[in-house]
């Protein structure tokens, strides 16, 4: 298991002392310690055996997770409580003075720190003390790994030119949830500042739950003329800290690099002409939708005053963003276009690339590569050409009704008789049905014409996701919540990982007063996205109705920490206030 409390003061640049990144442009806390042990006088020896008590017997060691030259973390036992904890030390073997002040005062620091906050991305502190000269952190034992290591093992979607990462779905997960304790810790008074955000000081769990860790360099902002200490990691820092000028917008710029990082794996030491350009993500995957990219370019932006201005509104941003592969109204890039954006675990095969036959089939290829490129008008012109070509083609009129539902304004009626004419040529096309729904979904908004399109593209192909969902919502919008509720659980069967389905198999859950149901979906949601906190107030309200105040309590509470302005929420925990009696 990865180290789930790296801490070592040499996994930070100070001034005169920082270098371009090698490799991965991050080091953690579990790679130094191999080196760190071989190179630094048998520090191995120096380790807490197993069954070892510390703090009057209370902790008992269970084994070791991670070791470096200065400190090291283990999995323990706290015999008061019966439960798993872990426990960060330091340890006192510095070869001067001023290298052992300053890890104290990291090391006191990060424990101060922890001690005051309380969200549900940070580990919890539980005890802090100093045994036989050695400090000690103890706090929550996070099973998981770093963002680092989840890229390198699961980071299997393929770009161009190398570029390899995660799904788009899963690094908008981890944006969110880092931007929800960005802002909380933003808005401490005074507010802190992270200052080395990077993969490796960000755990995973098993559940994609984020939790930020190593708190050792955080420190408290002032505004002051005055340039602080350089702590940076070259590559995931911003020019002001460069320069010793670091503030909240800088954990902004470091969310960024992160997300670059595991969506592309691209080194930031490879920038040119400077190290803060970096190259647009959909330059090397090009499966990424615009929308997100440009959410990551605005973090990215080295003048702050173009950077998002907090972390609450980068978090918003991500929050609003249409799921992967699909465009808000009234362009529906995604939706309209189909194969051209369906998201990479979409099971059904692509049937416009693999159908491009006849003598009209590179320009069809053409048309489609300009769709895909949000060129409507040229490929417009390029069909136009292949129509003299092979006019009975059925790729043919399915462009067309794709060029025709991306114009502006759409011609939702023009991409209909298209779709039509492309199924009188092949009407067993799975695809091509669901278009047609797609237009009368979300163009022309008339959702009970879209429910016999979408019926037929499930038939077809019953393990076509989107067919799934947007029939789901079909049948939602005329109130048919029975049918609803079956298709939404269709599509959640199909693709488990995909937050806004198990949402609206919640709304119509609880629309039809089934709370259970409504509470299981909820959870699922905050497994995959615990900072969607409207869903959670959402959870909060379910455990309400089912008279399960304890955890309506508990749930609210994480909302109005997250979200202090939320007036409803501060009225249903005075509502529980009263019934529970605190």
């Amino acid at each position: 298991m990865a180290s789930n409390y790296p801490y070592d003061p040499k996994n930070a640049a100070s001034v005169g002392n920082f270098s371009a990144p090698q490799g991965n442009a991050e080091s953690s806390y579990a790679g130094q310690a191999a080196s760190s042990a071989s190179g630094h006088g048998g520090g191995g020896s120096r380790r807490l055996p197993p069954g070892t008590e510390l703090s009057n017997g209370r902790y008992k060691i269970e084994r070791s997770v991670a070791a470096g030259g200065m400190g090291a973390v283990y999995r323990a036992l706290d015999v008061r409580f019966n439960r798993p904890c872990a426990v960060k030390e330091m340890l006192d073997d510095f070869q001067s003075e001023g290298d052992r002040s300053q890890a104290v005062e990291w090391f006191t620091r990060e424990a101060t720190l922890l001690l005051d906050l309380n969200h549900p991305c940070i580990p919890r502190v539980r005890d802090f003390f100093v045994e036989e000269g050695r400090h000690y952190l103890v706090m929550d034992f996070i099973e998981g790994r770093t963002l680092g290591e989840v890229l390198e093992k699961e980071g299997n979607i393929t770009g161009v030119n190398g570029a390899r990462g995660v799904s788009e779905a899963r690094a908008r997960s981890w944006a969110q949830q880092v931007c929800s304790v960005l802002s909380y810790l933003h808005r401490q008074s005074p507010p802190i500042i992270f200052r080395d955000l990077k993969p490796s000081n960000i755990m995973v769990t098993d559940k994609d739950e984020v939790k930020l860790i190593d708190f050792g360099i955080a420190r408290t902002f002032q505004q002051s003329p005055r340039s602080s200490t350089i702590i940076m990691t070259i590559g995931y820092a911003p020019p002001e800290q460069l320069h010793g000028r670091p503030e909240p917008r800088s954990d902004i710029y470091a969310l960024g690099a992160t997300i670059h990082r595991v969506l592309t794996h691209h080194d930031a030491a490879n920038n040119k002409p400077t190290i803060f350009a970096f190259p647009p993500v959909r330059t090397q995957r090009p499966d990424i939708s615009v929308a997100f990219e440009q959410v990551i370019a605005k973090a990215l932006e080295g003048n702050l005053e173009q950077r998002w201005p907090s972390a609450a509104e980068m978090e918003r941003a991500v929050m609003n963003l249409p799921p992967p592969g699909i465009q808000p109204a009234p362009s529906l890039a995604a939706t309209v276009l189909g194969s051209v954006d369906r998201p990479s675990n979409q099971p059904l095969s692509d049937p416009i690339s693999s159908a491009f036959t006849g003598p009209a089939s590179a320009l069809l290829r053409q048309a489609q590569d300009h769709l895909n490129n949000g060129r409507v008008e040229p490929a417009f012109v390029v069909l136009q050409q292949a129509y003299n070509l092979d006019q009975n083609n059925p790729v043919l009129h399915k462009l067309y009704g794709q060029v025709f539902a991306r114009r502006q304004p759409p011609q939702p009626e023009m991409a209909i008789q298209a779709y039509n004419k492309s199924l009188q040529f092949n009407g067993n096309d799975p695809e091509t049905h669901r278009l047609v729904g797609d237009v009368y979904l979300h163009l022309r908004r008339v959702p009970d014409m879209a429910t016999p399109a979408y019926t037929q593209a499930v038939r077809l192909n019953p393990r076509d996701f989107e067919a799934h969902f947007n029939l789901g919502k079909s049948f939602e919008a005329t109130s048919n919540f029975p049918a609803a509720l079956r298709a939404f659980q269709e599509a959640a069967g199909i693709d488990s990982r995909r937050p806004d389905v198990h949402y609206h198999v919640g709304q119509v859950a609880q629309r039809l007063n089934n709370f259970p149901l409504a509470e299981q979906a909820y959870v699922q949601v905050l497994r995959i996205n615990p900072a969607d906190h409207a869903t959670r107030f959402l959870l909060a309200q379910i455990y309400e109705r089912e008279n399960k105040l304890e955890d309506a309590w508990r749930e609210c509470n994480f909302v109005i920490n997250a979200q202090p302005g939320n007036m409803q929420a501060q009225e249903m925990l005075r509502r529980l206030r009263m019934i529970l009696r605190r």
